[in-house]
């Protein structure tokens, strides 16, 4: 009994190190969610109504919040409301990016969810 309790608890720790190392630090989450912000606001000043609809796009920032390298991952299944919103987010600036971000991707995504991702290039 006390070995299956012992076995039962390993598993715990590990699956609560698992959930911790999916969660991006704070700083990286900070820039994501001003990213997301931003982007938002581009979007509504462009004109481009999303209606609900997903779009999902990915860029490279650099080292002064610049995002670069848009395409859209997801599509709104619209061409011509994904050529607007990634002309509305070309060249979009951000407050300098937490060290470790810069050169890696994000995600940004509308319509259903905020940005949820970073990963190296």
């Amino acid at each position: 009994m006390k070995a299956q309790l012992l076995m039962l608890s390993a598993a715990g720790l590990l699956l609560a190190s698992a959930a911790q190392a999916a969660a991006p630090p704070r700083d990286v989450q900070q820039f994501l969610d001003s990213a997301h912000r931003t982007a938002v606001v581009r979007l509504e000043k462009a004109g481009v109504a999303l209606a609900g609809r997903p779009l999902a796009v990915r860029a490279t920032v650099d080292g002064a919040g610049r995002l670069y390298g848009l395409h859209v991952v997801r599509s709104s299944g619209s061409l011509d409301t994904d050529a607007q919103a990634t002309a509305a987010l070309r060249r979009m600036a951000v407050e300098s990016p937490p060290y470790d971000l810069a050169g890696r991707d994000v995600t940004l995504t509308f319509g259903d969810a905020p940005i949820v991702q970073a990963k190296a290039p």
